[in-house]
């Protein structure tokens, strides 16, 4: 690798100027110079230099200390290598320009092989780590890229995996998204996390995945459900928490078994299987069966028509023949309240529609 390259030397003094110069050209080096600190910043500021020659004591304004300091403090010079150069060799000194972020200190006079070796191996180590951190960043990049394909890879798996979970029944693959929507918005408005809204937004949608275990005659029929076939299908609750932690211990499939598990059980403690009341519900189940509700009484059916919004909003504060609002948590009811038309709104953006 070459050792040639654009030096900036800054001393108040025009004969040191010129005698660093004449030494570093005979190098096959470029030279730019100044005479004072601030003229040296707007040079490297215009053409940023390989590296740094600075005088340290330069009466009548910034010092090379100071000089560097500035320096240091725009990033496109923060790593340029800053040699001092002073007749003051004492450690005091030299600590000082070191603090100031120098990154060598050569004592004046100097000898020309010793200044120039520093300079040399000064300057191969910045474009080593210049080299280094262009590679740092291509591979960051290129993994960036990577690990962005295999969340959209993910993300669509739970897609079709949630969809699997309603191909043989009445359901669309715009319910499952919606789910996931009302879930996520929900959450936020509870406080929480970025990734928590994600979680639940990926796994809501998975609520009824344990339908793939309920036969098509039961699953299927027409009518009501005989004792018998209502105990059936009440097992697919269970079926597909089992299903989820099969094969993954991962937050979003973990939170997905929890509310395939609990997404039928009541706030009042007349749900199934396990008969959990209030808050020993988990909260995301909590909150897809709200939005479960919501959304089965606003969808279109082959054996029904949907509901208006405020039409849904008002069964789920008063009940009717099908449902009592003591199956739902309370605090949600209220929440959806305080932020009405947030479902309708999601609503409205993921209609129904061919899948």
């Amino acid at each position: 690798m070459s050792t040639t390259g654009l030096i900036l030397i800054v001393d108040d003094n025009p004969t040191n100027l010129s005698v660093l110069g004449e030494l570093l050209e005979a190098q096959g080096f470029s030279i730019m110079a100044a005479l004072s600190g601030e003229a040296g910043l707007a040079i490297a500021e215009r053409k940023r230099p390989d590296l740094v020659l600075m005088d340290v004591q330069m009466p009548g304004g910034w010092n090379g200390y100071e000089t560097c300091q500035h320096l240091r403090q725009d990033p496109r010079l923060a790593r340029v290598p800053v040699l001092f150069l002073s007749a003051q060799s004492g450690t005091e000194s030299k600590v000082t320009g070191f603090a100031a972020g120098g990154m060598d200190y050569v004592s004046k006079p100097f000898q020309a092989e010793e200044l120039l070796a520093r300079i040399r191996t000064h300057l191969e180590l910045y474009r080593l780590r210049e080299h280094l951190e262009d590679e740092v960043a291509l591979k960051t990049e290129a993994l960036r890229q990577v690990l962005d394909q295999l969340e959209q890879s993910y993300t669509e798996c739970l897609e079709l995996l949630s969809l699997a979970g309603e191909y043989r029944d009445l359901e669309t693959g715009a319910h499952t998204r919606r789910i996931g929507a009302y879930s996520a918005a929900i959450a936020r408005i509870l406080g929480w996390s970025e990734a928590e809204c994600r979680h639940i937004e990926q796994a809501a949608p998975l609520h009824d995945i344990g339908k793939i275990s309920i036969p098509d005659r039961i699953l299927l029929k027409e009518g009501p459900l005989d004792a018998a076939e209502w105990t059936i299908m009440q097992t697919h609750a269970a079926a597909g928490a089992r299903l989820l932690r099969s094969h993954s211990s991962s937050p979003v499939f973990e939170m997905a078994a929890e509310i395939a598990e609990c997404h039928h059980e009541r706030f009042d403690g007349t749900g199934y299987p396990r008969g959990l009341r209030g808050e020993e519900i988990p909260l995301a189940a909590r909150i897809t069966t709200l939005v479960d509700v919501y959304d089965a009484l606003r969808s279109r059916r082959p054996y029904k028509d949907g509901m208006a919004h405020e039409a849904a909003l008002r069964i789920l504060r008063e009940g009717d023949h099908r449902f009592h609002p003591r199956h739902l948590d309370p605090a949600l009811l209220a929440l959806l309240d305080e932020h009405h038309g947030l479902l309708a709104r999601i609503f409205e953006e993921q209609p129904e529609g061919p899948e």
